[in-house]
């Protein structure tokens, strides 16, 4: 496997200095220096301000075929700074207006099937993080952050300060979005110039895309190419340093349920954001109730001995995310990232605070909360995760420091602490960095310590263990050959109670090469040829049975990716790989093939998605390799009826099915499904339906039990908003955890009023 690892790299010999790029042009901004008539956001563009605003019309097509402008596809932007904010005013032509895709749709639903337009700004101007908003032709608002580490957008942070509206036209649409400095995050002293670009997205066939700036493919995220500002090198800062803010958010819950809660009950949250200047934000909760989060996604979980993420959804820790660090899955399964901070190892939190600063080459952020218990710590080993319900109350403490070092590399140091009442306590200190020497390769890595002084139950150990974590990761893109590399090694007492750690007690390596191919013509936009290539090693530890160092898992996996009508992309590979489901167990030798396809079909069939592996599995609990098939789907649909009201249904579904070794019968079978049904009735009021389903069945065999889950779940909700500070809910959920179980019903009305102080 080291050998393939090896000549894999060497074949991937390419330049590693990329040609660099030439300057961007800058977009020009109006900035009103005496006090004017507030512009309406209505999408319009009808008030004189936006007639003195200088427009920019200089976009490029970037897919399917780079072209030096947008052809008929006219696309102009203006851009307005008032004392308060930063307002976007964009114009988008088109020669066959009736075909725009204008949908209904919930907030973060702007899919590639929707004409739209996207705003990026890299506000601190350090080319590490973007906030974007993007609107469709229907004024529905879809926004988030884009990590340059990662080079991936997070939907889950929401601006709820930005206003958007859309109006459409005869020949076109346009869009107006007011962007208050307050929902932005820079630094005070020292400014750099902001970076700023601006998308559309035309769902044609082909799928078109246009950039105000030219987009170059080898670079491995798209900050560093986007456009600076012209005419507020005198402004800004003054404009800046005014916008401070303090914003007061209430929620009320009342809850009535049976069979536990005969009385009704109620909290009364609190959420405080300070920003006493620029640089400077703080946030406060008391009491907060997340019990209307929307459900997880469904996971299948019966043949993995690992922890599975969860993405967080809770607003609390999603501000200022990108300062904490992320850490997300990769296609292998595998954490990626920082695996420092991972909020949701924080099961009820009672009470919370947070500051976070930004300057110009440095940013910090700290966390202090309590957690009121009822979640799970995990310790994870080699070949497994072991889970351990704690119903006791912990303290929870992070902070990190993060410096811009020479331009292109950044350094930071963290420390975090679980404190577990009535003792025991598990510490954490490191280092991690980030660095492009050249504009088509990044590096990323971290050294991590820990102490964990905690024994069962949370309960005080006699005595510490000390474990470490190490990770470098090397991406290049060139421009007919990208890879992506990992190294990682975890000690066996490596132990994070505030991080998302499945796996330790080994050393793992994984490169991913790519030969990506454009054709100048025919039905495919493009398509790539690659290879996968996994070796994970145990290391030895015989406390834990690990009597010598062992593969634990290696794979090789060749396949291709391609995109074609539609937006559809296809991928298709063949799995060869070794398992060994415990120590000094067998190294089992699994063939298999997986098949996917992504595709935005139509206006109706927005989507559709679905990724099946079938062939030799392993079944972990059984120890052998037997006949098996995974598969996971989704599958969106959308109407307008004749109110003007829209309709959506998004059904997702994922099973695991695993044969006894005679292959007559099933051995192990999971199902999840989960059914979600909306009516919209305007961009800020919706009713929601969702049910979710869980089946689990282990058939009696010698050596193992049978076993039987089943669990469901059905939530009625009406949603409600009203600007950014008021929201509201009323709903009834209705679930019966286990087979055989009471049924459980509850109804509940929720307030959200917010106040700026």
């Amino acid at each position: 496997m080291r050998i393939l690892f090896i000549a894999a790299l060497l074949g991937a010999a390419a330049p590693l200095v990329a040609a660099p790029l030439s300057e961007p042009p800058q977009l020009p901004v109006l900035a009103l220096t005496s006090p004017a008539p507030p512009v309406k956001i209505d999408g319009r563009l009808e008030e004189a301000l936006w007639r003195q605003a200088p427009p920019f019309e200089a976009f490029q097509r970037f897919r399917p075929d780079s072209a030096p402008d947008a052809g008929p596809y006219r696309t102009e932007v203006r851009l307005l700074l008032t004392a308060e904010a930063l307002v976007i005013g964009l114009r988008a032509w088109d020669p066959d207006p009736q075909q725009l895709r204008a949908p209904l749709a919930r907030r973060d639903q702007v899919w590639p099937d929707q004409d739209s337009l996207t705003v990026w700004i890299d506000p601190t101007g350090r080319q590490q993080v973007a906030q974007f908003v993007r609107v469709n032709a229907a004024g529905v608002i879809h926004d988030g952050l884009y990590s340059a580490a990662a080079d991936d957008e997070d939907t889950a942070p929401d601006f709820w300060e930005v206003e958007a509206a859309a109006h459409r036209l005869p020949d076109g649409y346009s869009v107006e979005i007011r962007w208050p400095l307050s929902a932005l995050r820079y630094p005070l002293q020292g400014v750099l110039p902001w970076r700023v670009m601006v998308s559309r997205r035309v769902p044609r066939e082909p799928a078109l895309t246009f950039t105000s700036t030219a987009l170059n493919r080898e670079h491995p995220h798209l900050l560093a190419q986007m456009q600076t500002l012209s005419g507020l090198d005198e402004v800004l800062p003054e404009r800046l340093a005014r916008a401070e803010h303090r914003v007061l958010r209430s929620e009320l819950t009342l809850r009535r349920g049976r069979p536990e809660r005969a009385s009704p009950q109620a909290n009364l949250g609190l959420e405080l954001q300070w920003r006493p200047r620029a640089d400077w934000v703080l946030d406060a909760t008391l009491r907060p109730d997340f019990s209307q989060v929307e459900l997880d996604e469904p996971q299948l979980a019966g043949n993995t001995r690992f922890a599975l993420f969860q993405a967080e959804k809770r607003s609390f820790f999603l501000e200022s995310s990108e300062v904490l660090g992320h850490v997300m899955p990769d296609d292998w399964g595998v954490a990626r990232g920082l695996l420092a901070f991972y909020s949701r190892t924080v099961a009820d939190p009672r009470w919370g605070v947070r500051a976070t600063w930004r300057g110009a080459q440095a940013e910090a952020t700290a966390l202090a909360l309590h957690d009121a218990g009822g979640g799970q710590r995990w310790r994870p080993g080699p070949f497994g995760t072991e889970a351990e319900a704690v119903a006791r109350a912990s303290r929870a403490l992070f902070a990190r420091h993060r410096m811009q070092w020479h331009d292109d590399w950044a350094l930071a140091g963290l420390v975090s602490v679980r404190d577990w009442q009535g003792g025991g306590q598990t510490r954490l200190l490191g280092l991690d960095f980030q660095g492009e020497p050249s504009e088509a390769n990044q590096w990323r890595g971290h050294w991590l310590m820990s102490e964990d002084r905690t024994g069962p139950g949370a309960s005080p150990s006699a005595h510490s263990e000390r474990g470490h974590a190490a990770w470098v990761s090397w991406r290049h893109r060139g421009e007919g050959l990208r890879w992506h590399a990992h190294w990682e090694h975890i000690s066996p007492r490596f132990v994070n109670d505030n991080g998302f750690v499945p796996q330790a007690g080994i050393e793992r390596r994984t490169l991913e090469w790519v030969r990506p191919i454009h054709p100048e013509s025919g039905p495919l936009v493009e398509w790539e040829w690659m290879v996968r290539l996994l070796d994970t090693r145990a290391l030895r530890d015989p406390e834990h049975g690990v009597l010598q160092r062992q593969a634990s898992a290696q794979a090789v996996q060749p396949g291709f990716w391609l995109l074609g009508p539609w937006d559809t992309g296809l991928w298709v590979h063949a799995n060869e790989e070794r398992q060994r489901a415990q120590a000094g167990g067998p190294l089992h030798r699994p063939r298999s093939w997986t098949l996917g396809f992504e595709s935005h079909p139509g206006p109706r069939w927005h989507f559709a998605q679905a990724d099946l592996t079938w062939g030799e599995r392993v079944d972990v609990e059984a120890d052998r390799v037997v006949r098996g098939l995974s598969l996971s789907s989704q599958f969106n649909w959308r109407t307008v009826l004749p109110t003007g009201w829209g309709l959506e249904l998004e059904q997702r579904w994922a099973l695991n099915h695993l044969q006894t070794p005679s292959g007559s019968e099933w051995a192990l079978r999971e199902r999840q499904s989960q059914t979600k049904l909306l009516l919209l009735l305007s961009p800020e009021q919706a009713l929601r339906w969702v049910q979710q389903r869980g089946l689990g069945e282990r058939r009696g065999e010698p050596g193992l039990a049978a076993r039987q889950h089943r669990d469901r779940t059905t939530t009625f909700t009406w949603l409600a908003r009203a600007g950014a500070l008021r929201g509201w809910s009323l709903g009834l959920n209705l679930s019966r955890p286990a087979l055989g179980a009471v049924q459980q019903r509850e109804l509940f009305v929720k307030y959200q009023q917010g106040f700026a102080l």
